[in-house]
């Protein structure tokens, strides 16, 4: 097979998942699966319910569609657009919702399609992303009301986010606030929430710190075990497979890139002419340190940001990358690296998302 290529580790990944929803089942909380990352290819898929999940979560109606022969529940991990809820209905067995009129759309969907759909009401916490804002409790009533009286809509339960877009991170007090705001909603209304979903991987913090306020039952996890990290104090997670590197790199060795050098020799590190922007409209510096050797990389910014690469062989650096080319200094690497030769990669999230939905990566399930 031809490179550049993804390496994904199915079985560090299966155990992962399994040490995942060990961790989450002594709290008594309930782990929904979240695949986005991986452009909703199968295997991974597998590896979530293998490893004990029973909803499979993706951000995408299209990526739903992969994953439609997956033996579990289904959701879509954002609101359906109002173009695509004939197919949330059919495809996505729970959705996450924070728009009234989406609420009212899906239900006359789900009962034209004569099939249950079931809603995680968002409920806007303070991170500014998806979601009824917190204080509009007149604005959650009606959204639930509408859940309710649908026939063929039924309410999974209450949700809120952190850290994703405002950087707000989850705590004991916001968490607590969540918990009372749906306690409140439950009396007014005569409801129960069999799920009180407070938030992503981040908020599993609040779980190892013993302070995860109580009545929260839920977590929507992708990085926990994908990275086997905790990433709010950024530290590995006993049990899990994880990385050898750094933790502050935020890197997995489930997922390794290879590129192959495809022009390899030595170069000065100073640009000769007059020096302008790049193909990016970038201006740069450069550090005069002579002539080195350096090898030059068959992907580029097109497939993957350099800054979230991090080299097997720590003596390997990157320079910079074009659109299509990743230039590296080989000086003090391991090995004299030669043309044709592979060099391997750990990867942090971003790099992960971009390679997974690089057509010009293959992937390869180990």
């Amino acid at each position: 097979m031809p490179y550049p290529q993804l390496l994904i580790d199915l079985n560090k990944l299966e155990d992962n998942v399994r040490q995942m929803c060990q961790d989450m089942a002594t709290v008594g909380m309930h782990v929904m699966g979240v695949n986005k990352v991986f452009n909703g290819d199968l295997p991974p898929a597998l590896a979530l319910v293998r490893g004990g999940v029973d909803v499979v979560a993706e951000s995408t109606v299209a990526n739903l569609i992969k994953i439609a022969e997956l033996p579990c529940a289904k959701a879509l991990l954002r609101s359906p657009a109002l173009s695509e809820v004939a197919l949330a209905v059919q495809h996505a067995d729970i959705s996450l919702n924070g728009e009234i009129r989406v609420i009212q759309a899906l239900a006359r969907e789900a009962e034209r399609q004569q099939k249950n759909h079931q809603i995680l009401l968002m409920v806007d916490m303070g991170d500014l992303r998806e979601g009824i804002w917190y204080e509009d409790e007149a604005a959650l009533v009606r959204a639930l009301a509408a859940i309710v009286e649908a026939p063929f809509l039924s309410l999974y339960g209450l949700g809120t986010n952190f850290n994703c877009y405002g950087t707000v991170q989850p705590t004991a007090v916001n968490g607590e606030t969540f918990v009372r705001l749906a306690r409140r909603l439950e009396e007014q209304l005569g409801i129960a929430f069999p799920y009180l979903s407070g938030g992503n991987c981040t908020s599993y913090h609040l779980i190892d710190k013993g302070i995860m306020p109580k009545g929260i039952n839920q977590l929507r996890i992708g990085g926990q075990y994908q990275f086997g990290m905790e990433f709010v104090d950024v530290k590995y997670l006993p049990g899990y497979h994880h990385s050898c590197q750094d933790a502050d790199l935020c890197a997995s060795n489930l997922f390794i890139l290879q590129g192959e050098i495809i022009e390899c020799g030595s170069k000065p590190t100073m640009p000769v002419g007059e020096l302008g922007k790049d193909a990016f409209m970038r201006s740069k510096t450069f550090l005069d340190r002579g002539w080195r050797r350096r090898g030059i990389l068959n992907f580029g910014l097109q497939d993957i940001p350099g800054e979230s690469l991090h080299p097997v062989d720590s003596g390997i650096t990157i320079l910079g990358q074009t659109s299509n080319h990743t230039i590296v200094d080989l000086e003090d690497a391991a090995r004299p690296y030669q043309l044709g030769d592979v060099l391997e990669f750990e990867l942090d999230y971003p790099a992960l998302m971009f390679a997974c939905n690089s057509p010009g990566i293959a992937k390869v399930y180990l």
